[in-house]
């Protein structure tokens, strides 16, 4: 396993089509331009992925005659340790509460990860049309793509239809083999957003993502009998998603809340739920207090497995694409120094807890593979005495950030 490793966060593709969009079409007709620094930490427990993610957004607002111009340029350092798939082992010993214990094979990797996305949008008439190119490499992966989008307002102003395409013609290219392999995406978001009263606003969206190509990760293995061999996955995945959002004012309290709701589902067989609440609470002229919390849960993939008894055409023991659940907390501080110019200061804590559990191999001795693999009747949902999952984890985030508006 080669030391230096393809970051294992996912890159959305769709970025300016997202539901929202409305809210962009009801901007001032005179010009507002902002430019904006953000700074992100974010760590994995033990000894797992950490990123360090400074960026800048600058907004150029020409009026409605010369449209906007939106820069945002973005270099992420990506180091830690990725679990390889292979199978989770224990040395024997116990720890202070008595578990054994448990070890998750990981691979340490570092790379480097420098993006640029470049966006163009003018209003006509009802209509808020933009195009946005972007562009990222790392060590061993090339991504581009280009994206439309239009944000038409409709019913006397209180409703927004927004929608949008997008493409990217991605290449991977394995630091194990160097031998470049083609991937690419097309994707679709629909949705509407409306007013529903004064202190009211309601979002409806729904995206479909293609992808072909090459979609394995060639860094992770699978373990098959007393082996292993490198993972497989279909060279072609369908995702569909809905999202919900709904946001109320609590009028005299100066306070807001935000919530929202995704249904996702893909043809591996994933489905997974996300429920979001943020509230807001203005403290006296200059503050703005943000808590929010976060529930997520998925199942997992049709070829998913830690232990496989013979080869299979697909085959993946990745974590990310087996049954998991994850809460998360998270406070924000927003700052007004002076007129136009806004400190913001965030954290995040995340737990996530794997369903798919095994016990671990005992070793030395060592055992034979297929004996150890343990699932309950229901299927591995739940946890047991001495049972493990690679995606057990917690991640913490930290952000600051500055924005200036002039």
């Amino acid at each position: 396993m080669a030391a230096t490793r393809r970051s294992s966060r996912s890159r959305g593709k769709l970025p300016w089509v997202a539901a929202g969009l409305g809210a962009l079409a009801a901007r001032d007709a005179h010009a507002q331009s902002n430019l904006d620094f953000r700074y992100l930490y974010y760590k994995e427990s033990g000894g797992r992925t950490q990123v360090l993610n400074p960026w800048i957004y600058l907004n150029n607002d020409f009026g409605l005659k010369g449209g906007a111009l939106t820069l945002l340029l973005g270099y992420d350092t990506i180091s830690g340790a990725s679990p390889t798939g292979a199978y989770p082992t224990t040395d024997g010993t116990t720890t202070a509460s008595g578990a054994a214990s448990s070890s998750i094979p990981l691979a340490e990797y570092n790379d480097t990860r420098k993006s640029a996305t470049l966006s163009y949008a003018r209003k006509f008439g009802a209509h808020l049309p933009s195009v946005d190119l972007s562009y990222s490499r790392e060590n061993d992966y090339l991504a581009r793509s280009a994206g439309m989008s239009d944000a038409w307002t409709l019913a006397q102003g209180r409703g927004t239809l927004h929608l949008g395409v997008s493409f990217s013609r991605d290449v991977v290219t394995p630091v194990t083999t160097g031998v470049s392999q083609d991937k690419s995406s097309n994707a679709l978001a629909l949705g509407w957003s409306y007013i529903l009263g004064e202190r009211d606003l309601l979002d409806v969206s729904g995206s479909i993502t293609k992808l072909s190509g090459y979609l394995d990760d060639p860094y992770k293995i699978v373990p098959v009998g007393a082996t292993t061999v490198p993972e497989h996955r279909p060279d072609a995945r369908s995702r569909q998603a809905i999202l919900v959002k709904y946001a109320h004012h609590l009028g005299d309290t100066r306070a807001a809340f935000k919530t929202s709701y995704r249904y996702y589902w893909d043809d591996w067989e994933i489905r997974a739920h996300t429920l979001g609440l943020v509230y807001e609470q203005r403290a006296g002229e200059k503050w703005i207090v943000s808590p929010e919390l976060r529930l997520y849960t998925q199942g997992s993939a049709s070829f998913f497995a830690y232990e496989f008894a013979a080869p299979q055409t697909y085959m993946s023991s990745d974590y990310r694409l087996s049954a998991l659940d994850s809460w998360l907390v998270g406070l924000t501080l927003s700052y007004q120094i002076s007129r136009g110019l806004v400190l913001t200061v965030g954290a995040t804590y995340q737990d996530q807890q794997g369903r798919d559990r095994v016990a671990p191999l005992v070793t030395p001795p060592a055992a034979a593979l297929s004996s150890a693999l343990f699932e309950d009747d229901d299927g591995g949902e739940g946890g047991g005495p001495g049972l493990v999952s690679a995606a057990d984890l917690t991640i913490v985030t930290g952000t600051l950030g500055l924005s200036w508006r002039y």
